[in-house]
């Protein structure tokens, strides 16, 4: 039976990986005990946690075998994810997300080493590679124009994280404007019969427009498996 759950990747070089096991250093304070370990390929381990009743996946992906550095970690976006990154954060070790988010089978492990390849490849650009750049420009008011201009890079990234959001419901997208401040791009697929009275309108004027914040919701409200990031 097919279980997709979305996974976000950490970067954990200075994690000692030792016989086929991550050693970071809060183990024991955050109290996760590895109830089920599994070596794919040479370049990946699933891994299998638990913490007070509830069990969090992750799998340990190794980029390029001759560079200790290329070592990330893909967890599970479940309400275990804060506490249980937090155990790569300190006594020497860094963390920090990488942007390889990706929707696993957990019950079909012959197609995940390709998926994370992929995913792995795709969020490098070379020297010679332009950078996905996007603005977006929102509608001031009703009936208003909006803009979306981007170069071709980002319209293509734009179209596959669409497609991603068709299949699974959500997804996010790292773009940058011209000034190489990046940010996020959240991406919701709703159902025909969502409740869009109670989404708060997209203009941007507060002079014409102002939410009544006690009957609209903000946009973030709307997503749930990337709701972790606005709590």
């Amino acid at each position: 039976m097919s279980e997709t759950k979305l996974f976000t990747a950490i970067y954990i070089p200075e994690t000692p990986f030792v016989n086929g096991v991550l050693k970071p250093k809060k183990t024991k304070k955050n109290n996760f005990e590895l109830l089920e370990s599994e070596k794919i390929a040479d370049t990946l381990y699933h891994f299998i946690y638990k913490k007070d009743e509830k069990q969090i996946n992750s799998y340990y992906y190794i980029g390029d075998l001759e560079d200790v550095l290329e070592r990330y970690l893909l967890v599970e976006n479940t309400d275990l994810y804060d506490d249980f990154v937090s155990q790569f954060w300190g006594g020497g070790q860094r963390y920090w997300e990488v942007n390889m988010d990706t929707y696993l089978d957990v019950n079909c492990p012959e197609g995940i080493l390709e998926q994370l390849n992929k995913a792995y490849n795709n969020h490098f650009y070379e020297e010679d590679e332009p950078m996905p750049l996007c603005h977006f420009f929102g509608q001031q008011m009703w009936h208003d124009n909006a803009y979306l201009i981007a170069n071709r890079i980002a319209l293509i990234e734009l179209r596959e994280a669409i497609d991603i959001a068709l299949k699974h419901g959500e997804t996010r997208l790292g773009l940058s404007p011209s000034d190489g401040e990046g940010y996020d791009l959240f991406i919701k697929c709703v159902e025909d019969d969502f409740e869009w009275e109670e989404l708060e309108m997209p203009y941007h004027d507060k002079e014409i427009y102002e939410p009544d914040k006690s009957v609209e919701i903000p946009p973030y409200k709307v997503f749930k498996k990337y709701k972790r990031f606005f709590s």
